[in-house]
């Protein structure tokens, strides 16, 4: 059985990241190599998720997930507030799908 650890680094993280992904080219009109490079992702990647080209399980889970829980991180990350962005995806992970893992930032 996986840990909370894992499941957060496999399921939450790339479900998160799609939708920030997203938010960040759609409503802020941000180039997919911009984003990759806030997301500290590779273009392909983010292309994939802005096409769908992910597993359905990611997107399970990227349903359940809050647009403003999203829209706040990325405006963290936009401004650079890298601190209080990592607080925002680790507060959001911890509130949908009680982990308590290793890399929670509080």
């Amino acid at each position: 059985m996986p840990t909370d650890y894992e499941r957060a680094i496999d399921e939450f993280m790339p479900a998160f990241r799609a939708a920030a992904s997203r938010i960040m080219i759609n409503k802020y009109k941000i180039s997919q190599q911009k984003a990759a490079e806030l997301l500290n992702m590779t273009q392909a990647s983010i292309s994939k998720y802005i096409n769908g080209r992910y597993s359905n399980s990611v997107k399970d889970i990227e349903l359940g997930i809050k647009d403003n829980d999203v829209e706040v991180f990325v405006k963290y990350m936009i401004n650079k507030y890298d601190r209080d962005a990592q607080r925002q995806m680790c507060s959001a992970c911890q509130r949908y799908h009680g982990f308590d893992c290793a890399i929670m930032v509080k």
